[in-house]
């Protein structure tokens, strides 16, 4: 198993519980665009690193009743917390694989999604096996969230407390707009932004820190009762009145189209 895979497999269970939903602004559009995509309503969807289904789930419930929804994930903790979710539709199945051998045949699904986690693929290996399995007029979809520095301290501070004690980011955040809009065989390429603030319990903005693919070494390093001792004292000042910690999302939506 690759260190990818083991930095989701140590907490997959806080990842389920602490990771947020997708808004119905992000998943709206993207739900129409593959219903829209022409043949048989029955082709599936393929969620490329569904982790524990968070936004598998969502999806399907987005999308017509008759569209079948795979989610694809080499990790087995991910994969037996998704199938574990009491409110997963009977539609929906989970598959080891990965990004860049998709488990699917040539023309054989009419959308591939990959959400918060096509940063850790191989993008040019995954853009090419997304070619392959969609038949043409497929929609070719990146979903993520990223946190909004810029406007939410409570944001910044996670940020700035990883990096201090978990060292430099194990990737770079990728252009996916440059990237869809220069892929060769897609087209028409577009992309929806939507701000969020999630009111966080102090358990949530602790386990929402711990989530993260980068809290790994700083438990190594700290432990795990001083990591989570250090987490609440960051929380303390930057909680509201109301008892909850306003946290800044940015959720975005990138997508193209299959060229025929």
């Amino acid at each position: 198993m690759s260190s990818t895979h083991q930095r989701f497999d140590a907490n997959a269970g806080g990842y389920a519980r602490f990771r947020p939903d997708y808004p119905p602004s992000i998943l709206d559009p993207l739900s129409r665009a593959i219903a829209a995509v022409p043949g048989a309503i029955t082709l599936p969807v393929i969620d490329v690193g569904s982790g524990t289904g968070i936004f598998t789930r969502q999806l399907a419930a987005s999308l017509p009743e008759s569209v079948p929804v795979v989610g694809v994930e080499p990790s087995a903790a991910m994969r037996s917390e998704a199938g574990s979710a009491p409110d997963t539709d009977a539609r929906i199945s989970y598959v080891d694989g990965v990004a860049e051998k998709l488990p699917a045949g040539d023309a054989s699904v009419r959308a591939v999604v990959a959400a918060t986690a096509a940063h850790w693929f191989d993008r040019p290996a995954f853009y090419r096996e997304a070619h392959r399995v969609l038949v043409p007029s497929g929609v070719l979809a990146i979903v993520e969230y990223v946190r909004d520095v810029a406007n939410s301290p409570a944001a910044a501070a996670i940020e700035a407390f990883l990096r201090h004690h978990g060292g430099p980011k194990a990737y770079v955040r990728p252009d996916y707009p440059d990237e869809l809009r220069n892929l060769a065989g897609f087209s028409g390429s577009r992309a929806v932004y939507k701000d969020v603030v999630l009111p966080l319990t102090m358990d949530g903005f602790t386990g929402l820190a711990l989530s993260s693919s980068h809290a790994r070494p700083v438990v190594e390093t700290l432990g795990q009762a001083a990591t989570e001792a250090a987490l609440r004292d960051l929380a303390a000042p930057l909680m509201g009145q109301d008892g909850t910690i306003p946290y800044g999302y940015r959720f975005q939506l990138f997508l193209a189209v299959r060229g025929a």
